[in-house]
């Protein structure tokens, strides 16, 4: 978000400094321009929500196949990371699924993630159901 801020006040001194060296700007090139602001930052806030979403779905796809459950709900938090420099972090999850007509209430506490360029990878994790 800092660095939306920080662009949004680069064009805006960026329009100035056109606005004072061309003194007449037309209605359609104002239209243009805010339009043309107006797409990028929806790109960006487009594709900032598809990479948050990567890693919960790849958590779901994995635990669908390896359980073949389909979990309906799942939410997760940062747990900690252990090297600034390093791709791996550990979150704990929490999910709800549906196993034999009943809905149970599960957590998986410390998964450890490896992010290799695009793909997440989960290590072995224990998780701990109980009966919603």
């Amino acid at each position: 978000m800092q660095i939306l801020i920080f662009s949004l006040l680069v064009i805006a001194l960026v329009v100035y400094i056109v606005y004072k060296v061309k003194k007449t700007f037309t209605k359609k090139e104002i239209y243009s321009f805010l339009g043309l602001i107006a797409f990028i930052i929806a790109g960006m806030i487009y594709y900032n929500h598809l990479e948050e979403n990567k890693m919960p779905e790849a958590f779901k796809a994995k635990y669908l196949n390896e359980k073949n459950i389909v979990i309906t709900k799942l939410s997760y938090k940062y747990s900690t990371l252990d090297i600034v420099s390093s791709n791996n972090s550990k979150y704990n999850f929490a999910y709800i699924i549906t196993k034999d007509g009943k809905q149970y209430v599960c957590e998986a506490k410390d998964v450890e993630v490896q992010k290799i360029e695009d793909e997440y990878v989960f290590k072995n994790y224990k998780e701990e159901c109980r009966l919603k």
